[in-house]
Parts: structure tokens; sequence; C-alpha cells
């Protein structure tokens, strides 16, 4: 399994933006071959950061993610949203089942 962890802040005046890219990004992936879970979450003690977790069956699953047309819309619409580049950390896991 791979668990894809970010966190971006959002430009100023630019969170409600950010959250709906989000959130339509968050839709579409979900029904992505191999995707346990993805979505992103509000930090608790800055309300312009928004965290991302995603969890995929593999790095295949994972790698034909990034190449959908979602995601592509997505990253090309992000970095107007966020003050800088967003954090990321991929780990690789053993399933646990």
């Amino acid at each position: 399994m791979i668990i894809v962890i970010g966190s971006a802040r959002a430009a100023p005046g630019r969170r409600p933006q950010l959250a709906a890219a989000a959130r339509a990004m968050s839709r579409a992936t979900r029904g992505d071959r191999g995707c346990h879970s993805y979505g992103f979450y509000a930090d608790l003690d800055d309300e312009h950061t928004i965290v991302s977790v995603e969890i995929w069956d593999s790095q295949d699953a994972l790698d034909e993610h990034m190449d959908h047309a979602h995601t592509h819309a997505f990253l090309a619409l992000a970095p107007g949203l966020v003050e800088t580049a967003p954090t990321l950390a991929i780990h690789q896991v053993a399933d646990p089942g």
C-alpha cells in the first residue's frame, strides 16, 4: 500500500477556491482504480492550511491516478490557489489485510 500525505497553505483570500477544488478532486478521485481513501482536511491550528491523505493499493494505482484528466486539471489550478509549493510525503507500507 502507498500512503501519501500532503499539506498546502491557501494564498491570501483563496481558501474558498482551494477548498472547492479539493472537494471536486476528492469526488473525482475516490472512484479511481486502487484508491482506498482520498481526502482533504482542515488543519486545526491554521484555518488556511489543508492536509491531504491518500491511500492506494500500489504505486501502479497512484501512477495511473496521476495520468487522469481530473488530476491534471487540479494540478494546473492549484499553484494559483496556494501560498507556496505543497509539502508531500509518500510512504510504502505493508497491507494490513
